[in-house]
This record gives C-alpha cells, sequence and structure tokens, in this order.
C-alpha cells in the first residue's frame, strides 16, 4: 500500500515536471513564420541604389537604401528591420523600423514604428547587431494606423500599401500620409505620399511615378570592381618604382663613370 502511495506521488511529480519542461520549452522556442514571410523579409533586406532610375529620369532624386534584419536572437511573434534612406551624400532621407508579421495565409503586414530622436540612429545599419540592446515592446511607438498590408503577385513580387488614410508617419505639414512597397527579388520600389484634408496631395511623386526605383547593389561586384581597380593602382606603382629605381640606377651609373674620368 505505502508503495503504491509513493509510485503514484512520483508519477505525479514526473507529469507536473514534463507539463512544466513543455511549458518552458515552447515558450523559448521561436515562433513559425511563413514560408513567404520569411521570403518578403530575406528579399527585402540588402544595399541598394537607383542609378539606373537617375540615369533615365533627370527629376528622380540620386539615393541609397539600405535595409537590415534587427533583434534577430530575440523570440517575438514577428520579423523586424530596419530601413534607411539617403541620399548621394549620406544625408538621411527616411528612416523606419518595422515589424513583419503574418496576416493569414494570403497577406503579411509591415507595422512601422517610430523611435525617440531616430535620427541619431543614422547609421546605425552597419553594425553587427543594430538596435542592440533595445526592447521593441517598451522603446518603441508602433503606428497601427500606418501597417502596410502585402499581397503576393505572382511568384516574384510582393506588393504593399498602406490601408488608411490616418498614418501620420513622415509628417512634412501633410495631414495623412500613404506608403506603398513594392518587393522583388533583386529590387525595391519605394513611395510616401502626402496628403491635405481635402486630399489634395503636397508632396510625393506624382500618381503616375512610382517613387524610388532601387536595385540591389551587387556586393561580390563591388568588391570584384574595387579589388581590380586596387589591383591596377598596385601595378602602375610597382611601374612607377621599377621606372625611378631604373633612372637612379642610370644616374648612379653616369655619377660613377664621371667620377673614374676624374680620378684619370
Amino acid at each position: 500500500m505505502i508503495f503504491k502511495t509513493m509510485y503514484k506521488k512520483l508519477l505525479l511529480i514526473l507529469m507536473i515536471s514534463l507539463s512544466v519542461f513543455s511549458t518552458t520549452s515552447e515558450a523559448l522556442m521561436p515562433p513559425k513564420f511563413s514560408k513567404d514571410l520569411i521570403k518578403i523579409t530575406d528579399w527585402f533586406q540588402g544595399k541598394y541604389q537607383n542609378q539606373s532610375q537617375v540615369r533615365r529620369d533627370t527629376t528622380a532624386q540620386a539615393a541609397f537604401a539600405y535595409v537590415v534584419p534587427i533583434w534577430e536572437n530575440l523570440v517575438t511573434d514577428a520579423i523586424w528591420m530596419y530601413e534607411e534612406i539617403t541620399d548621394d551624400k549620406q544625408v538621411i532621407i527616411s528612416q523606419r523600423i518595422y515589424r513583419f508579421a503574418d496576416v493569414n495565409a494570403f497577406q503579411w503586414e509591415a507595422v512601422i514604428y517610430e523611435l525617440t530622436d531616430m535620427e541619431r540612429y543614422a547609421g546605425e545599419w552597419q553594425k553587427p547587431e543594430p538596435f542592440e540592446g533595445f526592447d521593441p515592446e517598451a522603446d518603441l511607438n508602433g503606428l497601427a494606423e500606418c501597417t502596410i498590408i502585402f499581397n503576393k503577385k505572382g511568384d516574384n513580387k510582393y506588393a504593399g500599401a498602406t490601408i488608411r488614410k490616418e498614418c501620420k508617419y513622415g509628417k512634412k505639414n501633410a495631414f495623412y500620409v500613404t506608403s506603398s512597397i513594392e518587393i522583388y527579388e533583386e529590387k525595391v520600389i519605394r513611395a510616401d505620399r502626402g496628403f491635405e484634408h481635402d486630399h489634395t496631395q503636397l508632396w510625393g511623386p506624382a500618381a503616375e511615378q512610382k517613387g524610388f526605383e532601387f536595385k540591389k547593389i551587387d556586393q561580390k561586384l563591388v568588391d570584384a570592381k574595387a579589388k581590380a581597380a586596387a589591383d591596377k593602382e598596385a601595378e602602375k606603382a610597382k611601374a612607377r618604382q621599377k621606372a625611378l629605381q631604373k633612372k637612379e640606377a642610370a644616374k648612379a651609373k653616369a655619377e660613377a663613370k664621371k667620377a673614374a674620368k676624374s680620378n684619370k
């Protein structure tokens, strides 16, 4: 009887322990994201420039965009990303933090978040762990009214746009702002537009224009070109050094010959 009672107690303790372990393990496991959400965020991250757009459209502003994942080790139900857009002199045009998440099997969202004194973090994308030490739940201000809803367009495009006329992100004296993003594997098209109370557009690309047409920078190609340029410069330096040595040798030979004549 005593053995039976002890057995029941041990069994109960084991069951409780397993339950606690299972709950803890589930809490620590990263959430599962859809394949499309992973693809959207994988495609989105990278370094971009719009040189091709500027060459064919003289009214387009030259710009660069940098998109990096942030808080990758944080257990969260979303994928966080930081986007920074600058002009060709590296002056900030736009900074955003996005919270990407699944909406349903056919839609995905990116909520825009603000951070106090955002301009202080210009160039944050260059750090190994951008915004390290920040808590997105405590340090950021989410703008639900600025949520960008993405839909899949074929196999090579995700198109997203704000759906309300209440977004105040971007400001510039506008009553509300609209934002649209088209994400491809090798390019991103971004457009923000500001409107008055009566829906008159105040700033941003015209309705028939796309906005920034960014193409992903091929870093391997950039590195290869830089290496080729460095190698070429090294060859030039080597040739200059060789010519200098030859000149100095000829000068020394001439001086030696002159000295020999003087000693006769």
